[in-house]
């Protein structure tokens, strides 16, 4: 897992680990609330008109307890 987390650093040109879980936990705050607002969190192919939902045990979890 450590030469994933360099990978993304590289890729994203962060400096830092503490960089990158700054802005992962951004991303999983925000991915919490909008499942709590009972939203999908999903990405969209605009060329292709696909919507991709990303399916994750977590985000199920916040949704189930949010009824």
């Amino acid at each position: 897992k450590v030469a994933e987390l360099e990978s993304m650093m590289a890729e994203t040109e962060l400096k830092t680990k503490k960089e990158l879980f700054n802005y992962a936990l951004t991303l999983l705050k925000w991915a919490i609330r909008e499942r709590r607002e009972g939203r999908i969190i999903a990405s969209i192919d605009e060329t292709a008109r696909k919507i991709r939902e990303l399916d994750m045990p977590i985000f199920e979890t916040v949704a189930r307890k949010a009824k």
